[in-house]
Formats: structure tokens, C-alpha cells, sequence
């Protein structure tokens, strides 16, 4: 995996750059008349001469102001393709004392080759969450620039964050949602309309509250046909106000942004969808205990969906390879979870966000990948669409199934059992040894409460009816033994038996428990309590 990986991000790092080179051979073609192969090795002779990468070099061929010169005559490469003509690197100086001074602002030429190169990365990206870093690490970096932010406008005028790259985790969690009623800079642009150039002193006299450290920054709105749909704040940690000629290029980088994130935001419509992990959601999650998260759909080109993304886990979420909450937000199902595709899980996933109708998967044996290899595992899970995501919930059933088995287990060696009989719904459940205590075929399910005294000895039977009665009348517990009337030979019965009560008094459910005192009779038979789950049966009383 690891290997695959590093081969994947090769490629994507490879493919940033192609679209540049592929530009950039077709307007050597076109100028020198020569063959896309020739022209490819035009542009690696300048790479070897000037000691650039080739995207590089192409991205400054593309960004060369005035046009290139028509050859009248066969000239050599030589002549044609001079480094020092076609692609100049910004210089460095020195000071008095010799030592290196910071590099000097990139020349227009220049600013046009990285802004080709940029949004050549930006166009590999597939997430918005990595938006910010390609645009610092492609386009802003040399600026001086040390934190880029990106915020979608949700309905109610809070600006949530997509991505950001540079702040601290734990600022970045607790500015997600920006509401629209804080003076904070960026949603003045955002109100405005208009790219809003700050530092620190301006700020606190406008009473501005500022993300971030740093003393300047540039809040840019996002726009997509011609509405504002986000904003994108650019940080410095000091220094002045950029020239014109960077202004105009951080603006067209966040523009170039812009683009690329209103088109990972649609949703196959004319506009970006917003998703709606809002405040309230995370609220909602932090009270919910055991496995739940709000799922982004992540989709193709074509608008299918491919995965889903973590996007809010509740804080108890935890997975079978012992992943926490935490560990889990961010990533990609299928990435930490590729058994999805084979169980049902993932496309009842996409068919529940398209069609509207909630996703459940009963109970079901799987298996799942860990550190240790592979583990089986009993899965549920339900979702719903929750706006342009959805929400999830999935439940590991080993434990229950372990813990069951061991009360099975339990019971039969000291041969006891439990009943419950709900008045309310009008459901009884007896356990499996509870039928074989009272000698009754599971078959035929349970018995009404008050048909419990015809099982002990006929003498008995008035005292337990009155007990009986004491206990759904008066909330009146009984632990009585009686004499059982069953099997051929006479054995006894411990019954306890506690009233459920509601909070006027009433009694709306009975549960007790059932130990048989003796042997059970020869020749009598019992069938393996997995073979006898236990039974309901309507009408209690």
C-alpha cells in the first residue's frame, strides 16, 4: 500500500505539470514549424541548460510577454533557444556584509509561468481539503505568504471552512463555522463583495477580529457566476503590502481556486452545493453515543459518486481495526474500509443519497482489514441522506453475540431462566431455559402471565394467582417456591418476580426469574439452547 501510494503521488505530481508542457509544445509547433517530439526536446535542452524542471521551463515559454520571434532563416537550437532569453529565475542579492539577501519580487513573465503551473496542480486536486496547501506549496509560497484558508458561505451567512493549510489544528476546529453575525475580516468581503487588504493595526482599529496570526492578509471572495459563493484569506507573518503586479496574482491564484472548488462542490447543478455539516450538527453528534458521522460524497467528473468521506464523527466512533473519531475524520471510506464494495454497504450508501429512501444492513458476518490481518467481524449499519451527504451509523454485534452466549451458558448450568412480559406493547419473551423448566415446546412460544399458575401443583396455584395479582395491582415484588405440576415427577420452582412501573405507578411491564430446584426426569430431553431462541407472544395478561 505504502509502495502504491508513492506511486500514485508521483504520478499526480507528474501530471500537475503535463497540461503546462503539452501547452507549451503546441506553441513551439506553431511558432517553429516543428514536430510535438522536437519540440519536447527543445524544452528538455533548456531544462539541462538552466537547470529546471521541464514544467517549469514551459510554464516560462508560456509566460513570456512579448511574442517570440519569427525565424526568416534555418537557424541551430543554439540560436533559437537561449535559457537566459526565454526563461528567467528571479535573482538574489547581497548586502554590504555579503551575506544573501531575500529574493526579490518574481518578475511578470514569471508570476504568468507560476500561476500556469499552479493552476495545473490545482486542476489534479480531488478534494477541497488539499486546495489550500497546493495553492500555498504551487502558487504562494514565494510570497512570503505562511497561511491560506478557504470558507464556503452557508445559508444563514456563516462562512464555513473547506480548507485550510497553515493554521493550527486546534484553531482551525474552532473557527469551522464562522458565524455571519462576528466582525471578522473575511466575511466583511464577503458581504462586500470586494477583496479586503488588512494588517494587524488596521484591524483592531476597525475592531476587526483576525483568524490567525500574522500581521497582513488578503480576503478575497469566491465567485461563481457572478455570485459570491466563498471567501479565500491569504496570510503574511510580516513584511508590507505586496506591489500591484503580486496583488493581481494572488487574486487570480484565489480566483483559479475558486473555480476549481465550485467545481468539486457541484453536485451535477449550476451551482456550488454547500454542505450542511453546520454547528448543530456537530452538537447533535457530540450527544450521540456509539458509531455516527456525517458522510461527503466524493465524485468523478461525470458526477458519480466514488467514495464517501468522513466529513464529522460522533466522539465515541470507533471502528473494528480500532480506529478512533479523531483517526477516522478526513479520510475516505473505501480507503480504510475497501470490504465496503463486497457487503452491500457502499452501494446501498449511494443508492440511500440517491434516492432518498434510509439504508439498513441487518446483522451480517463480515470481514474487515487491521494491523493483524483479517477480522471477522458481525456488522449493521444504517443511513440516511442528510442534505447533500449522509448520516451514519454502524454497530458491532461480537460482543453482544459473545455476551448472550455466555448467559446461554449461564442459565443451563444452574438451571435458571428469565421472562418479561410487557403490558404495553403486549409482548412476552421467555429465554430458552425458561421453556425447559417449565417442560413447554418453544413452539408453541410463551404463556400469559396469568396463565403462569397452572404450570406448579394444583394446591399451589391460588397462592401464586394471589401473588400474581398483588404484584400487577400494587407493584408488589414476590420471591415464592412452588411445587411444579410438570414432567412426571414432582421438582420445584424459585420465581421472582419485580413490577416495571411507570411514573404515575403504574404497572406496565413484569420481570422475572425462573430456577428449577432438583433433577430433571428421566428420559427427558433438552434441545441446544441455540436451537431454542427464545419466543414472544401477544397479550401478556
Amino acid at each position: 500500500m505504502q509502495r502504491l501510494q508513492a506511486e500514485v503521488d508521483g504520478l499526480r505530481r507528474a501530471q500537475r505539470g503535463r497540461a503546462v508542457i503539452e501547452q507549451a509544445k503546441g506553441l513551439l509547433v506553431g511558432r517553429l514549424g516543428c514536430t510535438p517530439d522536437e519540440a519536447f526536446t527543445h524544452l528538455s535542452q533548456i531544462s539541462q541548460r538552466s537547470n529546471m524542471r521541464v514544467a517549469e521551463v514551459a510554464a516560462g515559454l508560456l509566460g513570456i510577454a512579448a511574442p517570440m520571434p519569427e525565424p526568416t532563416a534555418p537557424v541551430t537550437d543554439d540560436e533559437v533557444f537561449q535559457p537566459d532569453r526565454y526563461v528567467r529565475r528571479a535573482t538574489t542579492c547581497t548586502t554590504e556584509s555579503g551575506e544573501a539577501a531575500p529574493a526579490v519580487s518574481l518578475l511578470p513573465e514569471e508570476i504568468t509561468a507560476r500561476y500556469h503551473l499552479t493552476c495545473a496542480a490545482l486542476g489534479s486536486a480531488d478534494d477541497p481539503t488539499c486546495l489550500a496547501e497546493l495553492a500555498w506549496s504551487e502558487g504562494l509560497r514565494q510570497l512570503g505568504v505562511t497561511a491560506v484558508l478557504f470558507g464556503v458561505l452557508e445559508p444563514d451567512g456563516a462562512v464555513r471552512l473547506v480548507s485550510t493549510y497553515g493554521l493550527p489544528k486546534g484553531l482551525a476546529s474552532a473557527w469551522q463555522r464562522v458565524p455571519s453575525n462576528l466582525n471578522v475580516a473575511f466575511l466583511r468581503a464577503v458581504r462586500d463583495g470586494r477583496p479586503l487588504w488588512i494588517d494587524r493595526k488596521r484591524a483592531e482599529e476597525l475592531g476587526f477580529e483576525l483568524l490567525g496570526a500574522g500581521d497582513l492578509r488578503a480576503c478575497l471572495p469566491l465567485r461563481d457566476n457572478n455570485r459570491t459563493f466563498g471567501v479565500a484569506s491569504v496570510l503574511w507573518a510580516e513584511g508590507t503590502p505586496p506591489e500591484a503586479d503580486s496583488r493581481a496574482y494572488v487574486a487570480a491564484i484565489a480566483e483559479a481556486c475558486g473555480r476549481r472548488l465550485s467545481q468539486l462542490l457541484r453536485q451535477g447543478g449550476a451551482a456550488p452545493v454547500v454542505s450542511p455539516a453546520a454547528h448543530w450538527v456537530e452538537a447533535v453528534l457530540e450527544t450521540l453515543p456509539g458509531s455516527f458521522a456525517l458522510l461527503a460524497p466524493v465524485r468523478d467528473d461525470e458526477g458519480r459518486v466514488v467514495d464517501f468521506r468522513f466529513d464529522r464523527c460522533s466522539p465515541e466512533a470507533m471502528d473494528a481495526a480500532g480506529r478512533t473519531a479523531e483517526q477516522i475524520c478526513g479520510r475516505r471510506m473505501l480507503d480504510l474500509h475497501p470490504y465496503a464494495t463486497t457487503n452491500g454497504i457502499f452501494q446501498g450508501y449511494v443508492q440511500a443519497l440517491e434516492t432518498g429512501e434510509p439504508f439498513h444492513l441487518p446483522p451480517t458476518a463480515t470481514s474487515v482489514m487491521t494491523s493483524h490481518g483479517r477480522l471477522p467481524v458481525v456488522l449493521s449499519s444504517r443511513a440516511s441522506r442528510f442534505g447533500d451527504g449522509l448520516l451514519a451509523h454502524w454497530r458491532y454485534h461480537d460482543d453482544e453475540q459473545r455476551m448472550a452466549a455466555h448467559l446461554e451458558r449461564l442459565q443451563r448450568a444452574a438451571d435458571a431462566g428469565w421472562s418479561e412480559w410487557d403490558f404495553v406493547t403486549g409482548e412476552t419473551t421467555w429465554s430458552a431455559q425458561t421453556y425447559r423448566i417449565l417442560y413447554r415446546d418453544p413452539a408453541r412460544g410463551p404463556v400469559k402471565l396469568s396463565a403462569l399458575p397452572r404450570y406448579v401443583a394444583p394446591e399451589e396455584a391460588a397462592s401464586l394467582t394471589a401473588a400474581i395479582h398483588r404484584l400487577t395491582r400494587a407493584g408488589e415484588p414476590f420471591d415464592v417456591t412452588l411445587p411444579l405440576h410438570r414432567g412426571g415427577e414432582a421438582s420445584s420452582v424459585r420465581i421472582v418476580a419485580d413490577p416495571v412501573t411507570a411514573h404515575d405507578g403504574r404497572v406496565v411491564a413484569v420481570h422475572a426469574a425462573l430456577h428449577r430446584i432438583g433433577t430433571l426426569p428421566d428420559g427427558a430431553s433438552e434441545a441446544p439452547a441455540d436451537e431454542q431462541p427464545p419466543r414472544r407472544a401477544s397479550d401478556p395478561r
